[in-house]
């Protein structure tokens, strides 16, 4: 975590005054100054030496130390005092201490400020302001204020000391640099993975350079949509015991026992429950004239049940040939006689790795041969099981009806616990593997399959899938829970995440002065929603709602969900910061370009937050979830599932940013063919030890970074800004995250100090 801006100073009244004024010329606003003489340790009260702290519509600024003597180049300001308040100390050290204000004041704001000023006048041409003429006029205007304490502690809490934990970077490498990894197995060549499960790299002469930029990290697409499983509890030897092996081959025959009891009660729901309760419905439209076209029964049962318990059949077949073909070899195995430690891990490393006496990997490729064919079955049952409770209900609402009777013998609860025995059966699965992983070492060749079985099953109970219509359905979801949705706002990706907090009110010292809302992060937006009460949906609803959990699906719920929207940014120009305590996060949205020069008032949004729920006490997980949210929004699926882009994290540290990186070969464009938008700092890697390059041309960049090796240990570094500034550096390549890192941090300073003004 590295600190952007210092907070407002510990002034008390006894050693400061107040004193106020309002100038046309910065839009009417108050201008306050604290005056008093300067308490550094070798000044005292009858010298000439004063602080001055100033706060007006350019910013804060402190001055612990200034002197008060005609041969200083500010005195200017004196001289342009009234001629009767030119002797007057006071009037002295605030011309003085304004005209010091004014002189610190970048370039970018002065022209702003003048630009502003200038729309209000009839005469165009921008007036003369930040001279020593403007800082004499506004001294001989100030009044003194008495509640010098009361204005401090609501500056204190508007002007806390501000951190950021987390910055988004893109750095692009030559055509041609990155290679996906691979692995040898048995004859085949795969592509490689970490022990963390995700893809391996090579960035031929980058590679020592790529290496320092932290540690391969994760962002979801269509085809892995979480981080890989790991196995977080497993057997700790390298070989399985006797004891070990009889729980293993206890659990895959659990696993086989259920499924058979599972697979009848399917087929007694689908071949007996539901063809007599349909013959019911058709007797009741023959004996009462009733319309066949709302068939409650089909509703009930639909034809996504059937295909559930094809597909569960064909899969308990597989799996009893499995268990049987395996038996006698794993029978053997348990009861014959336990070689010494030595000499099965010779034997295992001689062997194939397809082999597995227990049955355990074969038990492993069928569950991963089967289970994604569960997917499109087991969530078209899911997706239409919101309709059950209705659908029973239409079944029962008429008393007379044979329809009726017949649920009403059979009895709803279990039907209901029949219906939804489908939806509990896939966590079951979990479990059980669960059992199964937690005895196997690591190393296991059963484990990867297993773990990837468990992946499935999770993707499939959360409803989601690689269609662009799973998207479509978020955002559906999303614009259905929120009142006064904006028809043009249409959110692009999945939920990254959403965030119960408070939306404060200035001074923004009060944590719970302020409206509940509840933050939706996507891929390229951050839309605020209000609570209206206290019954409104939570984070928690919200997540539930979308990914749809199995048994809320058999649950009601009403179309009110006590939400109205409030605000929505585009990540691209939200700039974020975490206060000192770690509980409120600070939300700067600029509709105009990065560029300060171009800004005005009305183009700067300020949302200050405290973060409740998951997120209470952890900005920087919120820090976290912002930048990967701009790279997933920035870099589409196809662009990030390619061989030539990935992604590494540099966790923060003490006084240092952390970073999530996207690395992508120049000439990587996206799927139109456009080159994929960046981020606020760019590093380009060039090619020959050549750092020479254009400056940031797009509004996007705040900062280009051109870096080169010198040699196998020495990196040099160019640096331009987008206002123009230019610096270099040579350092060594083990200090290339921390430097990066400080790059990083200095445009972040620069906007957090600029938009203090609006």
């Amino acid at each position: 975590m590295a600190h952007i801006s210092s907070g407002f100073p510990a002034l008390a009244s006894d050693t400061v005054q107040l004193y106020f004024t309002k100038d046309p010329l910065l839009e009417s606003l108050p201008i306050l100054v604290f005056y008093g003489p300067s308490t550094t340790s070798n000044a005292t009260r009858s010298s000439a030496r004063i602080q001055v702290h100033v706060y007006s519509l350019a910013g804060f600024q402190s001055f612990p130390r200034l002197t008060i003597a005609p041969t200083s180049p500010l005195y200017a300001a004196v001289n342009h005092l009234p001629s009767d308040r030119q002797g007057d100390e006071v009037s002295r050290g605030l011309a003085i201490g304004l005209l010091s204000y004014f002189a610190r004041l970048s370039g970018p704001v002065k022209d702003t400020l003048r630009e502003l000023a200038a729309r209000r006048r009839l005469n165009p041409t921008a007036p003369a302001m930040f001279d020593e003429m403007h800082a004499g006029q506004l001294a001989s205007d100030m009044v003194k204020m008495d509640d010098a304490d009361g204005i401090v502690r609501i500056l204190s809490s508007a002007l806390s000391q501000q951190s950021l934990s987390w910055i988004d970077l893109d750095v692009v490498l030559p055509q041609k640099t990155i290679q996906r990894a691979v692995a040898q197995e048995g004859a085949d060549l795969i592509p490689a993975c970490g022990d963390d499960g995700l893809p391996l790299f090579h960035y031929g002469v980058y590679g020592p350079m790529i290496e320092q930029i932290g540690h391969p990290a994760f962002l979801p697409t269509s085809k892995l949509r979480r981080a890989p499983s790991r196995p977080t509890a497993h057997s700790k030897s390298r070989i399985l015991s006797k004891n070990q092996k009889i729980s293993i081959r206890r659990e895959m025959c659990e696993v086989l026992d259920t499924e058979k009891s599972y697979v009848a009660k399917l087929q007694n729901l689908v071949n007996h429950v539901a063809e007599d309760l349909r013959q019911n419905f058709r007797e009741d439209t023959q004996k009462r004239g009733l319309r066949t076209g709302n068939n409650p029964v089909d509703r009930l049962f639909p034809e996504s049940l059937s295909r559930i318990l094809a597909a569960n059949r064909e899969f308990l077949t597989e799996l009893e040939d499995i268990l049987s073909s395996t038996e006698d070899a794993a029978i053997e195995d348990i009861e014959g006689s336990v070689e010494s430690a030595i000499l099965q891990l010779e034997q295992a490393s001689l062997a194939s790795r397809n082999r597995d006496s227990t049955g355990t990997l074969a038990f492993a490729r069928t569950l991963l041969k089967w289970l994604p064919k569960f997917s499109g079955p087991y969530q078209d049952y899911m997706r239409t099981s919101v309709d059950l409770p209705k659908a029973l209900g239409t079944a029962r609402q008429d008393n007379e009806s044979e329809l009726s009777r017949a649920v009403n013998e059979f009895g709803e609860q279990r039907l209901r616990s029949m219906l939804i025995e489908p939806v509990q059966r896939l966590p079951r699965y979990s479990l059980l593997l669960d059992n199964i992983i937690i005895q196997l070492p690591a190393s296991h060749p059963a484990m990867s399959s297993l773990l990837k079985s468990k992946d499935i099953l999770a993707d499939i109970c959360a409803l989601e899938s690689s269609s662009p219509a799973d998207s479509s359905r978020t955002s559906n979801v999303v614009r259905k829970s929120v009142q006064d949705w904006p028809t043009w706002l249409s959110p692009r990706g999945r939920l990254v995440a959403a965030i119960d907090a408070i939306d404060l009110n200035p001074p923004y010292g009060d944590a719970l002065s302020g409206s509940e809302v509840l933050l939706l992060l996507f891929p390229d937006s951050l839309i605020i929603a209000r609570k209206a009460n206290d019954t409104a949906l939570s984070a928690k609803g919200i997540l539930a709602e979308v990914d749809r959990p199995t048994i809320s699906s058999f649950q009601n719920h009403t179309d009110d969900r006590g939400l109205l929207f409030s605000a929505a940014f585009d990540l691209s120009k939200l700039r974020l910061s975490e206060s000192a305590d770690h509980r409120t996060v600070r939300l700067i949205y600029t509709l105009a370009a990065t560029s300060q020069s171009s800004l005005s008032p009305s183009d700067v949004q300020l949302r200050v937050l405290s973060l409740l729920g998951p997120y209470d006490g952890k900005t920087h997980r919120f820090s976290e979830d912002i930048a990967k949210a701009k790279i997933e929004g920035r870099f589409p699926e196809p662009v990030r599932e390619s061989n030539r882009w990935s992604l590494r994290a540099t966790e923060p540290s003490l006084g240092s940013l952390g970073m999530i990186v996207a690395i992508y070969e120049d000439g990587v464009t996206t799927k139109d063919g456009l080159n994929p938008t960046t981020s606020c700092v760019r590093v380009i890697v060039s090619n020959h030890g050549d750092t020479q390059g254009p400056s940031p041309r797009t509004s996007d960049v705040s900062m280009t970074i051109h870096m080169a090796l010198l040699g196998s240990d020495t990196c040099k570094m160019e640096v331009q800004e987008v206002e123009g500034s230019r610096s270099s550096e040579t350092f060594p390549l083990d200090n290339l995250a921390p430097v990066l890192a400080r790059k990083g941090q200095s445009p972040v300073c620069i906007f957090d100090r600029w938009t203090l003004i609006f």
